[in-house]
């Protein structure tokens, strides 16, 4: 598709602040961008060719729309920018490898007696407090806070319908308020103590907990008295392993070293906790289009869209967004924000340690690395480009009823579940696997506001693999596609040992698989996806088979309702969620009595309460 004449177009163009999109020939998004002045800013990518990157050179040459949306401030551009980066994830735009963040402690003030546990979301609810990150020893310190400050860990439902204490307070790390063992105001005071040690005032904690052990010793009290002192040492014994104070200040600081590579950045982040270094996160990210101040901008939205944001964030040099950059931060984090380049000796040497983190992170990889997997598969299947992004597809089935379709998303190598979705056949009635691959690419890829992938791969030989190929022909679009066919076994009585053929990979225009050797990065990546979608597969088709179970054992058990009227009403309603929310005039006119359709819709409104009570986690 030919390149419209975008000069004449930029005429037309606001020179307010907003955010542009660049898309390709297939309406995907290249890049997202924000800008003061949108008509100057898209101006400078239409200069002389010789001022622009290589990289900006090879955007350009693919773009083939520009939008844009004005926004009031500076600001807010930022904040629209920061979200459709998140949500389309463009190519050239930076996208960290992992979103999951390092875990935290969280305590859970929304009940009487709060709770602890570890996480790595996070949550701007009132209620939970956050400590960390923790690059390491999360679990050593959850355990500290069990057995030391014995701070409850069951969930609220268990908390509830407690009768009488667990074995924790029979090993003595639980003071077992489920069966008020203990007062509000008592544990109180153990959630203050885990407070203070969380946060690192190791002095007036032990200061805290030596008067005690004192009151307590001048009451007789000696067996209170000699848990204070074990519990003392406990807290002096592990406060020894986080080192030295680094800061006097008691704020909140991350300290982030930057360490320029070849067409990308080594980026090393601090976290500081009340003077103490309690963890690091280093980064690698690619140069945007601009400059490297332009990608420490965009790496700071992205990273503290995951990571807890804290009162000070410092670095080596200034870099010309940084007051928007911090009113950004400050409106996330809903306190105070402080984006410092500090000039005195021990900031300095701070940003001097996280340089030299970065620097030997970078380097040591330099060392080691060879080529990423995704670039050995984009040799070895011949793409213009390197997947960053793939997605793979899995059939499944119960015993020929009930198909569905799973698909993964995979990103620089690693799953993304947000972009997990369970797809169930519109059009295909029974187990066809041609026909139900070639309903969800097309269902897939019909999809506007979401990208297609890099790569599409497909768990099967050559005949799913047509299938999707006939999928993305109708679309017109330009979307690679793969298939991967297992290993097959080849035996025969007369062999003792049994042989297995490899895995064979079939492309488009071509009549012989391409055989890797077992342990090719290529290959492994392409398994580990595709093992990943059977996985996914797996998952809901027991999620399926047992909902399906109770909804068969629930009409079988009720009174009144014979095999054809459980028929009958399933094939009306289409499962029994929906026959919950019927009315008994609905039922009535399917054939049930009154009085069993009322008895009906009491059970299902018990199982329905019974279920929400009970609910942990959501589905990937």
């Amino acid at each position: 598709m030919a390149q419209p004449d975008f000069h004449a177009q930029i005429k037309d163009w606001p020179t307010d602040p907003g955010v542009y999109l660049m898309r390709d020939g297939s309406q995907r998004i290249l890049y997202v961008g924000k800008a003061k002045n949108l008509k100057n800013r898209i101006r400078s990518y239409f200069q002389k060719t010789e001022s622009l990157t290589a990289k900006t050179r090879m955007l350009m040459k693919r773009v083939i729309s520009i939008e844009f949306q004005v926004t009031q401030t500076e600001l807010e551009a930022l904040l629209l920018e920061c979200n459709l980066i998140k949500k389309h994830r463009p190519r050239y735009n930076i996208r960290l490898k992992d979103d999951k963040n390092y875990p935290y402690v969280v305590l859970d003030f929304s009940h009487p007696f709060p709770q602890f546990r570890t996480t790595r979301k996070l949550s701007n609810h009132p209620n939970l407090r956050y400590f960390g990150p923790y690059s390491a020893g999360v679990n050593e310190i959850g355990r500290f806070l069990l057995k030391t400050f014995q701070i409850r860990d069951c969930s609220d439902s268990k908390f509830k319908n407690r009768t009488r204490p667990c074995l924790n307070y029979e090993i003595g790390i639980c003071t077992a308020p489920c069966v008020d063992y203990v007062n509000e105001q008592d544990y109180a005071k153990q959630i203050q103590e885990a407070i203070l040690f969380l946060k690192g005032k190791k002095r007036e904690l032990v200061g805290e907990l030596k008067q005690q052990m004192q009151e307590a010793s001048d009451k007789l009290e000696f067996e209170r008295a000699k848990n204070l002192r074990d519990k003392i040492q406990a807290v002096e014994k592990i406060t020894e392993k986080q080192g030295a104070i680094l800061t006097e200040k008691q704020e909140d600081i991350d300290v982030i070293g930057i360490y320029p590579g070849e067409g990308e950045l080594s980026i090393a982040v601090l976290f500081i906790r009340s003077g103490l270094l309690i963890g690091r996160r280093v980064e690698k990210v690619p140069l945007t289009l601009d400059s490297i101040e332009e990608t420490i901008r965009t790496f700071l939205e992205q990273f503290y869209t995951v990571s807890l944001i804290p009162s000070e964030v410092w670095l080596a040099e200034d870099f010309p967004d940084r007051l928007t950059v911090e009113e950004f931060l400050t409106h996330r984090a809903e306190h105070p924000v402080k984006l410092k380049v500090p000039r005195t000796e021990k900031p300095l040497r701070l940003l001097g340690m996280a340089y030299e983190n970065a620097k030997l992170i970078y380097q040591s990889d330099t060392k080691k690395s060879e080529k990423s997997a995704s670039e050995e598969l984009q040799e070895v299947l011949g793409l213009q480009e390197t997947p960053h992004s793939i997605e793979g597809i899995d059939c499944s089935n119960i015993q020929g009823t009930n198909p569905a379709v799973a698909l993964v998303h995979f990103s620089d190598e690693r799953p993304l579940k947000s972009h997990y979705r369970i797809y169930y056949p519109k059009t295909v009635e029974g187990p066809n696997d041609f026909a139900m691959i070639y309903e969800t690419v097309l269902r897939r890829l019909s999809r506007p506001d979401y990208p297609p992938p890099d790569l599409f791969l497909i768990d099967g030989g050559k005949g799913q693999l047509q299938s999707a190929l006939k999928a993305i022909d109708e679309l017109k679009l330009n979307v690679p596609v793969c298939s991967l066919a297992k290993s097959r076994t080849e035996s025969a009585f007369t062999r003792k040992e049994i042989e297995k053929s490899e895995e064979r990979i079939f492309v488009p225009n071509r009549k012989n698989p391409i055989i890797l050797k077992e342990g090719n990065p290529a290959l492994r990546l392409l398994q580990q996806v595709r093992d990943e979608a059977h996985r996914f597969s797996v998952k809901s088709h027991q999620t399926r088979r047992k909902n399906k179970m109770m909804n068969d054992s629930l009409l079988l058990e009720a009174r009144g309702i014979g095999p054809k009227t459980r028929e009958r009403l399933l094939k009306h309603f289409g499962s029994l969620a929906a026959v919950s929310n019927a009315s008994v005039a609905e039922l009535e006119k399917l054939g049930l009595k009154a009085k069993v359709a009322e008895s009906l819709l009491e059970k299902l409104h018990e199982m329905k309460t019974q279920e929400h009570s009970s609910s942990g986690s959501g589905e990937e």
